[in-house]
């Protein structure tokens, strides 16, 4: 792992916001009232339980709901204007009822529910691997245009294709086994809409 991605999701009830921050891969979680709150105590986690730090440090990033049990991640980052750009064009590709009921049968991940990953040109495929908790399910999202979004679901291979989606085939069928390889040539080698599988899973 390059890098260790910390998520804080901000939970709305009713009244409030409050704030779960999470490691990617869903074995450390914290819960606070305030987002700094979250950083702060995730932090001091983290300062106790790695052992290594890993050679591209930590990467943040945040999620809300996108409703139904979905949720979408931004990078907190350079690009986060154009990460913003491809969560709205999520935000219309979901409005479509049957898109919703396509991707609801997908595994959940461990902090719960499907995450959809804003992606932009120069996420690199060790990016988006390094964030799937290697359980349940990682959409990577892209915006082909102002109103057009490519997507392919991410799964381990043991995982039943519930959703009955068209199975593309693991990242190393489609010759993306260079893990510097970038969003733009998964895009190049895969349809939108299919079932990809991590590689040795």
């Amino acid at each position: 792992m390059e890098a260790v991605h910390v998520v804080y999701r901000c939970v709305l009830d009713e009244v409030t916001s409050r704030w779960a921050g999470y490691i990617a891969d869903g074995k450390t979680t914290v819960a606070a009232g305030a987002l700094p709150q979250a950083r702060a105590e995730l932090e001091q986690r983290l300062l106790a339980e790695l052992r290594q730090w890993p050679p591209q440090g930590v990467r943040e990033h945040t999620e809300h709901s996108l409703g139904e049990g979905m949720w979408v991640r931004e990078a907190l980052d350079e690009r986060i204007g154009d990460r913003a750009h491809t969560t709205r064009v999520i935000l219309e590709a979901l409005d479509d009822q049957r898109l919703r009921a396509t991707l609801a049968p997908l595994p959940e991940t461990q902090a719960g529910g499907l995450v959809v990953l804003a992606c932009v040109p120069g996420d690199t495929l060790s990016w988006v691997r390094d964030q799937h908790d290697g359980r349940g399910t990682l959409i990577a999202a892209a915006a082909v245009s102002n109103h057009r979004l490519w997507w392919n679901a991410l799964t381990p291979a043991r995982r039943d294709n519930t959703a009955e989606l068209p199975v593309i085939g693991s990242l190393t069928d489609l010759g993306l086994a260079d893990p510097q390889a970038g969003i733009d040539d998964w895009m190049a080698a895969s349809p939108c809409g299919g079932l990809v599988t991590l590689p040795g899973s």
